[in-house]
């Protein structure tokens, strides 16, 4: 069953079709071209920009698994193919300030792309769940990334992704010091929801400390009735019937006393099971 919100496709065709889209269509011709030349002319990963790595890579995985007619997901054709579906679905509805997600995802600037990759995962789960949605630009003062709209309602989204690379001896204390800082970028007109990605790596430490992280969130949720609740989130691999199945985990606490609640037509239909 196809549950929304889910990367789902049903044959190897679609797949390529959604990366040709991204890759041909809607990212830019001339940066794609001088990286795609670097992959071929054997430059070292790190001197090529991580989506081209990954789309590199995934094309030959997926030739391999025509030739050998097998079937299968490895991380870059997880990594470009949530990506394409996503983008190329927020393109294909026009969402607002798209374009500027686009040119930091292609950024060299290891933050702008971290940050716009989140960022166009969130708003692309939303918009497959059936909410209109907007990336908000900041003129002057500090804003939200998100503005997700429904008949019924609207909702402020901030997302903060924690850096593979960031060297921190507490995680946990710094994941509370994130909602600090995002909670200053509501309007306090809507609700206000954190979506926290916590990278794959750091997954490990996220379920041993879970308890402390709680508490943690839970000070937060008490020290600002403008955060109507907290999402975190996790890419993590699983091994299933002898394969590698690639998912995300969410986390989601509510805080007891919001200026806003969290309605119920954003609640029910928000973090994929």
């Amino acid at each position: 069953m196809n549950i929304p919100g889910q990367l789902r496709l049903n044959d190897t065709k679609s797949l390529i079709n959604e990366i040709n889209e991204l890759i041909y269509k809607n990212l830019d011709k001339q940066w794609m071209t001088v990286e795609w030349e670097k992959k071929e002319n054997g430059e070292s990963a790190d001197k090529i920009h991580p989506l081209v790595n990954a789309a590199f890579d995934a094309y030959q995985h997926i030739d391999n698994f025509i030739r050998t007619n097998t079937a299968g997901i490895t991380p870059a054709i997880w990594e470009i193919s949530e990506l394409a579906i996503k983008i190329n679905n927020l393109k294909r509805n026009n969402v607002k300030s798209l374009q500027n997600r686009i040119d930091n995802l292609i950024s060299f600037d290891h933050s702008l792309y971290l940050t716009a990759r989140y960022e166009i995962q969130v708003a692309g789960m939303l918009l497959s769940r059936g909410h209109g949605v907007e990336f908000i630009e900041e003129c002057g003062s500090k804003t939200p990334d998100i503005l997700a709209v429904n008949g019924l309602g609207k909702c402020e989204i901030e997302c903060k992704h924690k850096d593979p690379s960031e060297d921190q001896l507490d995680y946990i204390k710094s994941i509370y010091n994130n909602t600090q800082g995002a909670r200053k970028q509501f309007s306090k007109n809507y609700p206000g929801l954190i979506f926290i990605d916590i990278a794959k790596d750091k997954y490990g430490e996220y379920q041993i400390e879970c308890k402390r992280l709680l508490e943690e969130i839970e000070r937060a949720l008490r020290n600002s009735f403008s955060i109507s609740a907290i999402i975190i989130t996790s890419k993590v691999s699983i091994e299933e019937c002898d394969d590698f199945v690639y998912r995300h985990r969410a986390f989601v606490i509510v805080n007891k006393n919001p200026r806003y609640i969290v309605s119920d037509w954003l609640k029910n239909n928000l973090i994929s099971k």
